[in-house]
């Protein structure tokens, strides 16, 4: 969805009653497509699930971190354990949770909340948007009866989007996390730990950024033709600056 679009069905949702905290979500302007990079508060997010399937995941983990000022800034660091409707199946192979350390866990719908609450007048950052995204659409649907209206920066459709622009697309070339940050000369970090990731996408979009142009010339913008792009010099990165609905 389109920036002016995003915008538009906040406010006209504002008419309506919510309960808090998606209400004050609404109520919050989102940042202008003219915001610098620099300016922008992004939060950057990762959830660790119990399947891979968006439609029927559930959370088990939750972490985030925010970006401010074009810098990770640590003490933003927050996570959250999920306690899940049912066991944790084969999932707890991937990210080591297993039954046990997610009894105790948190409700979900009171994680939504803080992820909610974090969110407002903020964009939300993620590595893989029809996951993540997807998944807390479909949970606020069934809290609130409305996706997470949020502008979202996927970096990995932004880099997928990136060597498409140039010509570059190598179908076997991976996008996963770990070998974008190994292909910017990050450091490997241990994979599946919800917060881990959260701080490994976050430093991914700062490399992104520094890699064509650097974070003073970069700006979050939109134009009539993609839904949303951060533009650096003469060259454009397209960033999926959108809500992703896929259903009204």
């Amino acid at each position: 969805m389109k920036h002016r679009w995003l915008t538009l069905r906040r406010r006209l949702l504002r008419n309506r009653h919510f309960e808090a905290p998606f209400d004050t979500l609404l109520r919050e302007d989102i940042p202008s497509p003219r915001t610098s990079f620099m300016d922008a508060e992004i939060v950057s997010l990762d959830i660790e699930t119990t399947a891979l399937d968006a439609s029927r995941a559930e959370m088990l983990s939750v972490g985030w971190v925010l970006i401010r000022k074009g810098m990770v800034e640590m003490s933003t660091a927050d996570s959250c354990v999920v306690r899940p409707s049912g066991d944790v199946g084969g999932s707890a192979s991937v990210h080591g949770l297993t039954d046990t350390m997610v009894e105790s866990g948190d409700d979900w719908k009171l994680v939504l909340g803080e992820i909610i609450e974090v969110l407002a007048g903020r964009v939300l950052l993620v590595h893989h948007a029809g996951l993540d995204k997807a998944l807390l659409d479909r949970l606020c649907r069934r809290v609130y009866g409305q996706p997470l209206l949020v502008p979202v920066i996927d970096t990995l459709a932004l880099e997928h989007r990136r060597l498409q622009g140039r010509h570059h697309i190598d179908e076997q070339q991976s996008l996963r996390l770990a070998d974008l940050r190994q292909r910017y000369s990050l450091p490997r970090y241990d994979a599946h730990d919800c917060l881990v990731d959260a701080i490994a996408t976050a430093e991914l979009l700062i490399a992104m950024v520094a890699h064509n142009g650097g974070a003073d010339r970069a700006r979050l913008s939109s134009n009539s033709t993609s839904s949303a792009e951060i533009t650096v010099a003469e060259t454009s990165m397209p960033f999926a600056l959108t809500s992703e609905l896929t259903a009204s």
